[in-house]
């Protein structure tokens, strides 16, 4: 049988022990040095990146009508990713309606 030394990985410390486990079957740990702020922690994070021609195919999906589930259906992805990728596309867009009109409402607002 072989031991793994887990370790804190903010603290460094050796007060570890086991905390459950995630819904896809890894295990958790739990530090329990006191000072540590870090509580639980896994010891292999696996973050699967989205390459930039994923977020390319969300964006045209988007420009062509498809919804936050339409989108993740087709490109079979959760939907906070398209999510977040709909929300980054609507903080750079432009506001609607005519600038000028805008303007000139701006205008009389201050001069009224």
């Amino acid at each position: 049988m072989a031991v793994v030394e887990v370790r804190c990985p903010d603290c460094d410390s050796l007060n570890v022990v086991k905390y459950g486990k995630q819904p896809n079957g890894v295990q958790r740990f739990v530090c329990q040095n006191p000072p540590c702020k870090r509580r639980t922690f896994l010891l292999n994070y696996q973050v699967k990146p989205n390459p930039p021609a994923t977020r390319q195919q969300i964006i045209d999906l988007a420009l062509s009508g498809a919804d936050v589930h339409e989108t993740a259906r087709l490109l079979s992805l959760p939907q906070d990713i398209v999510l977040e990728v709909f929300q980054q596309l609507s903080r750079f867009s432009l506001p609607t309606g005519n600038p000028q009109a805008r303007q000139s409402r701006r205008s009389r607002a201050l001069a009224g």
